[in-house]
């Protein structure tokens, strides 16, 4: 996620380009062209990270609060005995 905003803006310049080469337009005017789908694909990408970053941390939120209400509806129930068993003592 580190370099997110950058591919975007590396996909969007050769995206500009290309497109722009095959309409038969000018260097000069390709390049500019790119730049600005540079510029406008990177600033995309950014929003698509906040977006999947903010639902990724409802869902974390969300099953932590799930979690957090199923343990304090159950009952308690006694810890469990990490002590070796004693051997059985016959009934008298």
């Amino acid at each position: 996620m580190q370099y997110f905003t950058l591919i975007g803006g590396f996909t969007g310049f050769v995206l500009a380009f290309l497109v722009s080469l095959l309409a038969n337009k000018n260097l000069e005017a390709s390049v500019f062209n790119a730049t600005i789908g540079c510029i406008l694909t990177a600033l995309l990408f950014r929003v698509f990270r906040f977006v999947i970053e903010y639902c990724a941390k409802q869902v974390v939120a969300e099953k932590t609060r799930l979690r957090e209400l199923e343990r304090s509806s159950t009952p308690d129930s006694p810890p469990p005995d990490n002590t070796p068993d004693a051997p059985a003592q016959p009934a008298a």
